[in-house]
């Protein structure tokens, strides 16, 4: 008896065609991300996927080739891959071949059976409120001063600052919009969407940060109407002396000058974002409010990323959780009165 015929929903011309040709496919369709994700997609398949399992046909491919990559990169003499450059390498590998199976290019999914090292995860590093005030006070006279400022006091990523226009930004009602953000691709300032839909957020400004920006944008126009003719109003609330936008990289080593200069702690630009989320929590500010500010996806990343509560924080906790409970009730000790 002849047995019945298998149908296969898998596109025959995956046993063909190689990894290298479905991933340059795959490539081509992702044209419209955002710059930056666009960019690292790209150098993981040029770098990374291509040379090392390209050869093989899309529907041969099998975990085995993948963890031999993984392998081979993660001990490779002349540049080895960190666990966390390798996950994200994986990531887009992942990505890439779900498209494949959703296409009916693939059964199944070879990335999803391999297992990689974990990523140790890294402990935000945060200054003191008495650490960022003394860096406050002693860079007054730089020109970025205003920028690191409203990076403290809201908690904006570096490259949400850098794309921040005075259009988005009201003095009069002390708040700001978060509708785009820069990056640095291949050298150049591209700026595009902000990094999430959770990324489009309004944030709001203390009176004495907006009088402070007053000032700075009177010396920006004054700065600008000097070398630009006819004077013209800069569109960035962060500019060089032509209007145009900052590199982000240029804002970053600045920092870590002026950092070092101070004899301060040593973090990043970004740990100015940690310690402005820190500070917030420390004063009274809500996890959720804290999470809506920075801007985060999700209320458990926000959570995830700052589990670690400061002794000061806690006993502040306890102590409003005290008041609730006792009220204005003296409090007693087992001798009596305290």
């Amino acid at each position: 008896m002849q047995e019945p015929r298998r149908l296969s929903v898998v596109d025959n011309r995956a046993s063909s065609m190689t990894v290298a040709s479905y991933l340059e496919e795959w490539l081509w369709a992702k044209q419209s991300l955002r710059a930056s994700t666009f960019k690292s997609y790209e150098s993981h398949v040029r770098n990374y996927l291509v040379p090392y399992v390209g050869h093989h046909p899309l529907g041969e491919l099998r975990p085995a080739h993948l963890d031999k990559m993984y392998r081979e990169l993660a001990s490779r003499e002349d540049q080895r891959l960190s666990v966390s450059t390798l996950r994200r390498v994986h990531a887009t590998l992942l990505s890439a071949l779900s498209t494949a199976v959703k296409r009916g290019q693939l059964e199944r999914n070879p990335a999803s059976a391999v297992e990689l090292p974990q990523q140790r995860r890294r402990e935000p590093v945060t200054w003191t409120a008495k650490d960022l005030q003394a860096f406050l006070q002693a860079v007054q006279s730089d020109p970025l001063h205003p920028l690191f400022l409203l990076l403290a006091v809201t908690g904006l990523r570096r490259g949400e600052v850098i794309a921040l226009r005075w259009r988005d930004v009201d003095l009069n009602l002390g708040r700001l919009s978060v509708r785009q953000a820069a990056v640095l691709v291949g050298g150049r300032v591209v700026v595009g969407e902000p990094k999430s839909r959770s990324g489009h957020r309004t944030i709001a400004v203390d009176d004495e940060t907006c009088r402070r920006l007053t000032w700075h944008k009177r010396a920006q126009e004054l700065a600008v109407s000097r070398v630009l003719a006819p004077p013209q109003r800069p569109e960035l609330v962060f500019s060089d002396e032509h209007g145009e936008a900052l590199d982000p990289a240029h804002v970053s080593r600045r920092f870590v000058r002026l950092v070092h200069a101070c004899g301060l702690p040593r973090i990043r630009l970004h740990d100015l974002r940690h310690t402005s989320a820190s500070l917030g929590l420390a004063s009274g500010e809500s996890l959720v409010e804290v999470s809506r500010r920075l801007g985060h996806s999700s209320l458990s990343v926000t959570a995830d990323i700052y589990s670690h509560i400061s002794p000061e924080v806690a006993k502040h906790s306890a102590e409003r959780l005290a008041a609730s409970i006792y009220g204005d009730e003296p409090i007693t000790t087992q001798g009596g009165l305290r």
